[in-house]
Order: C-alpha cells, then sequence, then structure tokens
C-alpha cells in the first residue's frame, strides 16, 4: 500500500465548491459587484480537533462577459494560521460555453500550497447537454504537487442543472493516484435569486477535492470545484494537497491510504443554499458531512452575507 500524507482541510480554490454556477447569460445593462463576508467551521469525531476561520470575496460582473472572482480565506487550525489569496475569471463562450481561469497562493508553506491554478471548461453539446472539463495543479513545498482532473456529462434546464463527473487526482513525486466520483444537482436559473445545490461524491481523495475546504466552498458565484472552481472552486472550486513538514514545528497530518479495496474509501454529502433577503443584500449557507471509512467522519458548515452593489 501506499501512504501520502494529505491535509484535507487546507486546500485552495480549485474547481472551488463544485456546484454548477448558472450567473445570468443575458447582458447586464451595467457592473454589479457582490461583497461577501462569513466564517467556517469543522469538527472531526477523532483528534484531528476543530478548523474554523474567515472569508472575504467578490464578485464583479461586467456589462459583457464573465464575472471576475477574487477571495481571501483565513486558516485557523492545530496545524497553524494561514491566508489564501484568489483570483480567477469566467469567460463566456457562444450561448452557453464557457472557460474558468482561477490561480492561487497561501502565505502559510507548512500547510497551504504556495501556488495553485485550475482550468475548467464546459463545451454546450446540444439540446442542454454540455461536456465538462477540468485540470489542476495544486504545489506545495518540497516540490510535492497534486494533479487533478475531471470529465462528465451535465444536462441544464431553465431552472435546474444536474451533472456527473469522474475525477483522477495523481500525487508527485511518489506517482500514485486516487479515483472518484462527483454528483451535481442544482436548483435555481441565477445566481442572484433563490437556489440550492446538493453535492454527492465517492471515492479516494474525494473529501480533499470536494469537502467544505476551509470555507472556500462558500464563495460567492462558485460557492470551494468547481476541486482545487469550488472556495469551491470553485473559484474552486475545491482542491487536495499534499504535505510534508517543514521548518522547527512540527505538524500533524491524516494520512491517505490507496489500497485495492473495491469499497469508496471517503463519502461526502454537501448542501448549499443562497437566500436573497432584500433587494440588496442574500444570505448563503453551506453544511456538508464527510467520512474516511473506519476512520473519522466529519461535519462542517459556512455561513457568508452578501452585498450587491
Amino acid at each position: 500500500m501506499m501512504k501520502r500524507s494529505v491535509l484535507l482541510w487546507a486546500l485552495p480554490m480549485a474547481l472551488y465548491a463544485q456546484e454548477d454556477p448558472a450567473y445570468p447569460r443575458t447582458p447586464l445593462t451595467s457592473t454589479v459587484t457582490r461583497v461577501a463576508v462569513g466564517g467556517y467551521d469543522q469538527s472531526f469525531s477523532n483528534d484531528l480537533g476543530r478548523r474554523k476561520g474567515w472569508t472575504v470575496d467578490a464578485a464583479i460582473y461586467p456589462a459583457h462577459g464573465g464575472p471576475w472572482e477574487f477571495a481571501a480565506i483565513g486558516f485557523d487550525q492545530p496545524e497553524g494560521k494561514g491566508t489564501m489569496l484568489i483570483a480567477g475569471k469566467e469567460l463566456l463562450i457562444g450561448k452557453a460555453s464557457s472557460a474558468y481561469l482561477g490561480l492561487s497562493g497561501g502565505n502559510n508553506s507548512d500547510f497551504l500550497p504556495q501556488f495553485a491554478a485550475d482550468l475548467d471548461v464546459r463545451l454546450d453539446l446540444a439540446a442542454g447537454w454540455r461536456l465538462d472539463l477540468a485540470g489542476a495543479l495544486t504545489r506545495f513545498a518540497q516540490q510535492e504537487e497534486i494533479r487533478m482532473l475531471q470529465l462528465g456529462l451535465a444536462y441544464q434546464g431553465a431552472e435546474w442543472c444536474v451533472s456527473a463527473k469522474a475525477q483522477q487526482l495523481t500525487y508527485e513525486p511518489d506517482g500514485g493516484s486516487d479515483l472518484g466520483g462527483i454528483l451535481n444537482i442544482r436548483l435555481g436559473g441565477s445566481d442572484f435569486g433563490v437556489w440550492h445545490n446538493l453535492r454527492l461524491a465517492a471515492g479516494r481523495g474525494i473529501l480533499g477535492s470536494t469537502a467544505t475546504g476551509g470555507g472556500l466552498s462558500a464563495s460567492i458565484t462558485r460557492s470551494a470545484m468547481t476541486p482545487l472552481s469550488g472556495v469551491g472552486g470553485r473559484f474552486g472550486r475545491r482542491s487536495t494537497g499534499t504535505n510534508t513538514s517543514t521548518g522547527t514545528t512540527p505538524i500533524t497530518m491524516t494520512s491517505l491510504t490507496a489500497s485495492s479495496d473495491p469499497i469508496p474509501q471517503e463519502r461526502l454529502a454537501s448542501f448549499t443554499g443562497h437566500w436573497p433577503l432584500t433587494k440588496r443584500f442574500a444570505l448563503k449557507a453551506e453544511a456538508t458531512w464527510g467520512e474516511k471509512v473506519s476512520t473519522y467522519t466529519y461535519w462542517g458548515g459556512s455561513l457568508q452575507i452578501i452585498a450587491t452593489f
């Protein structure tokens, strides 16, 4: 068996929250900006301790084209404290296709990625169907990397969307890999209105790439895939990372073990909701349950207040 030290909760943006964004495709009459402030909390059934932090992010919707996305996420956990900075851009292609490019980095290389980048392409096929293809690279200290590939199909209706993706994570320099699957069901046709997203996932490497990820899945538009899209993603969409302790302070890690057992090693269920309170303000919340079989379970949640200008 191959063991890898993987920090499941200190993940960058990448495929940030793994939700299916449904921003308005019709041109706006003027630029719209949304700013969100909130926090997240996670508790584990074993000795991993409590993990919490804060989130500040913004999305700028130009009159023409896809949104710009920015975020800062603070981490407060037993391994230490740190901050992730994230920036991304959505490019609208034709009537229904899009491409997302995101970059991020952390200021504490002991447990946060030094650098992460992800590209998510959504190609319109026909009659509401589309092809989703995503890739992400997360680099940690000691030249450790995680490379992610996702491929799947989605069906987009006027007020709902269903997507299913297969995911592969490759770990360098050891060269091992993990496989998993992700299902998203979203009700709600606009990011500005009422919408709900249910995410179900199973496999190996799933918790690191699709979990709340330290609140990453609380971003305004991507809510940590879409892994690495998404704070998020997405934006983050959400990502995984390996790590080796550096410096003088030892860091406690969780070990993921690859095996030939056909039973999924990890499971995750997450529900995210967005509710407009007034014309200017909205509330966004997420609740997540995850399990690493025979090792631990965890509950996580995030809450944001969003202002629209």
